[in-house]
């Protein structure tokens, strides 16, 4: 049997329409969100880990330039490159600080002050990650709930026509409860998928964050292999400047 949905809503009053054309503005936004989202958690969490296995095949710092370069807006690369202007900073600071004697003390001071950006640049990045998710959670609950206020309303003006007819036979009750129960309908349709990928992706991007803090690990473990290299070279020039 088919049901003249289109003929109820040209039949309804203006408060079931107005939140008809709201869940129809929930329903649009909810869409282009879960469109969004899955392109990018799915290109972030694939690119992220090709970065992260060609991560511990670098031999140097400096070849992480190159790699970063291969992963256009890709988290992970950019949380290379973050890391990557941090050690170039530290270079041309100990070039330019030839006086210090206590290299350990300074480099260790260097090394932290570049692990807090990198830990900065790690929890921005992860933020990327739940962007526009919010509305997916209103949505959500907030569905139901305006698709029940015109139900309630519908059927409120119903009774309201009975009494006015007098009469309470099926015929005159039926189409009025018809119309009345469309707005849930509706409401459940845009509610529930918002829920499922409100869910999906919660998961999704809180995969990516921890693979973001596993990137960031190896960046700092890297810079800190560095920087101990650096260490020895300039604790052995100190030597030769101060027998």
């Amino acid at each position: 049997m088919d049901i003249p949905v289109l003929a109820m809503i040209a039949r309804s009053g203006w408060v079931a329409r107005t939140i008809l054309i709201v869940l129809a503005l929930l329903s649009i936004f909810t869409w282009a969100i879960i469109f969004n989202r899955w392109y990018f958690l799915s290109r972030a969490a694939r690119l992220s880990k090709l970065f992260q296995n060609q991560l511990g095949s670098l031999h140097s710092m400096s070849d992480l330039e190159k790699l970063d370069s291969k992963f256009e807006n890709c988290p992970a690369a950019m949380l290379g490159g973050v890391t990557l202007g941090e050690y170039k900073r530290i270079l041309a600071d100990a070039r330019s600080d030839s006086g210090v004697k206590d290299w350990s003390f300074y480099l260790q001071s260097q090394f932290e002050m570049a692990s807090d950006r990198v830990e900065t640049a790690s929890a921005g990045l992860g933020a990327r990650f739940d962007r526009g998710l919010i509305l997916l959670a209103i949505t959500s609950s907030v569905a139901p709930f305006l698709g029940l206020l015109g139900t309630v309303w519908g059927i409120m003006n119903s009774f309201y026509q009975i009494g006015n007819q007098g009469s309470a036979s099926l015929p005159v009750v039926a189409p009025g409860i018809a119309e009345a129960l469309i707005t849930t309908i509706v409401g459940l349709g845009v509610a529930i998928p918002a829920l499922f990928f409100y869910n999906v992706f919660m998961h999704q991007a809180g995969r990516a964050e921890d693979q973001i803090e596993s990137v960031a690990e190896q960046l700092l473990l890297r810079l800190k292999r560095e920087i101990f290299a650096l260490l020895f070279r300039k604790s052995a020039q100190t030597q030769r400047q101060y027998p």
